[in-house]
């Protein structure tokens, strides 16, 4: 299979980079070419933490060329649906230590593995991980040091993310999606967001004319991913009614700021 070739040359350019300086890595990257033959799929490399193991561990070592490497390969597994989503956490720290580096191509490498797990099967599916996914590109956003290619970078994989977690809303909920063409285009934040908001009640008051007893909250009768989407929702459409863009910026990042606590 041409995935698994191709990981094997990696963690072999892994393995040579490291050779001097990160015994630890080299020996890592050697067992895990032992294992990597062991296996005959994604799904098998994902079950065993060898293979993603030794790439997390390249990436802490938090120098420009390992840190490209990891992060190259990180991008294949996710691609290649070869990561638990049990993993998804460990990830989001590791992408967050790397967009606090200083260098350009290790940031925009960060901002291309964020895009690739917001269209992955490792899609954030709690306020936790969205809020830790959405906060490293804020972070890359706000950063006075960021060149203007990493802003801008950072701002289109922010409207893309944006745009993927409301079409799983719209998935998730059954909503009727020909009207809305996300699809990764989000320049009209206000109109998007009214749209996904008149439809979300729309199902509700249907669902309620279905329902003797009262009325239930319309939060009790989302899905997960709906109630997520409903969250961001929230805090885009205080956006587009005045609010400010540092407003926005600021709410994610507390909440990020705030996980990063309860985790010490």
């Amino acid at each position: 299979m041409a995935f698994m070739a191709v990981l094997e040359s990696d963690l072999r350019a892994l393995s040579a980079e490291a050779r001097r300086r990160y015994p630890a890595v080299k020996d890592g990257a050697e067992h895990a070419i032992l294992k990597l033959r062991s296996l005959s799929s994604p799904s098998e490399i994902a079950h065993n933490e060898d293979i993603l193991r030794i790439f997390l561990m390249a990436c802490e070592v938090r120098t420009v060329k390992l840190s490209v490497i990891g992060l190259s390969c990180l991008q294949k597994l996710i691609s290649h649906d070869a990561v638990l989503p049990s993993a998804l956490r460990e990830i989001l720290a590791t992408l967050k230590n790397h967009a606090e580096m200083v260098d350009e191509g290790v940031q925009l490498k960060t901002l291309q593995t964020i895009s690739i797990i917001f269209q992955s099967r490792l899609h954030p599916e709690n306020e936790d991980t969205m809020s830790h996914a959405l906060g490293i590109c804020l972070r890359l956003l706000e950063n006075p040091r960021s060149s203007d290619s990493v802003r801008n970078t950072a701002a289109a994989t922010f409207r893309q993310a944006v745009a993927l977690i409301f079409d799983r809303v719209v998935l998730a909920e059954s909503l009727p999606a020909g009207k809305f063409g996300f699809g990764g285009q989000l320049s009209r934040t206000s109109s998007v967001t009214g749209d996904v908001n008149r439809s979300i009640n729309l199902s509700e008051s249907l669902d309620h004319e279905s329902i003797s007893g009262g009325p239930p909250s319309m939060r009790g009768t989302l899905t997960e991913t709906g109630r997520l989407g409903l969250r961001l929702l929230e805090d885009l459409t205080s956006l587009a009614a005045g609010g400010s863009a540092a407003w926005l910026r600021v709410n994610i990042l507390q909440r990020t700021f705030a996980l990063d606590i309860l985790e010490l």
